[in-house]
């Protein structure tokens, strides 16, 4: 397994794990009628602080294990990989971007988003594009995988 793919594998597990705990207390405040827009700065606060300090580590200690391929340039097989899982991370970008104005221009289409969040209207559009980031990531990173562990 080269130093990339391990860093993607690592990256994707880091995203999955962090991010579904974060929708996950969401989606339970919200059902137990605890959440409020503090609750949720606060916890969106420490995810992002979270995900930032675990990509610094991991990069750290992969390249600490495998110090030789820390510095190796991408050949021609990376790019293409990389380039991917880049356009079907797009993809779901533009989809999720799509439906965020549709929520903004028609809000009774999604008005039982609102409804079960109970947030204002301006948490529920940062959650739908936080959502969408998430998702077009973790699909940028399956790609990726995929096409190492296939081959290209």
């Amino acid at each position: 397994m080269s130093y990339k793919e391990r860093s993607i594998w690592v990256s994707l597990a880091i995203t999955l794990y962090i991010w579904f705990n974060y929708f996950s207390e969401l989606y339970w405040s919200a059902q137990l009628e605890t959440l409020t827009t503090a609750s949720m700065q606060s916890a969106l606060l420490s995810v992002v602080v979270m995900t930032i300090a675990l990509e610094i580590l991991h990069h750290i200690v992969i390249a600490f294990i495998d110090n030789k391929d820390a510095n190796y340039d991408e050949d021609e097989r990376d790019k293409q990989i990389s380039l991917m899982g880049s356009q079907n991370a797009y993809y779901i970008l533009s989809f999720t971007t799509i439906a965020t104005v549709l929520h903004l221009l028609f809000p009774i289409m999604s008005q039982g988003l609102v409804t079960v969040l109970k947030l204002p209207n301006e948490y529920v559009i940062i959650n739908m594009i936080i959502f969408g980031a998430l998702v077009a990531e973790i699909l940028k990173f399956a790609t990726q995988v995929f096409y190492y562990r296939r081959g290209f």
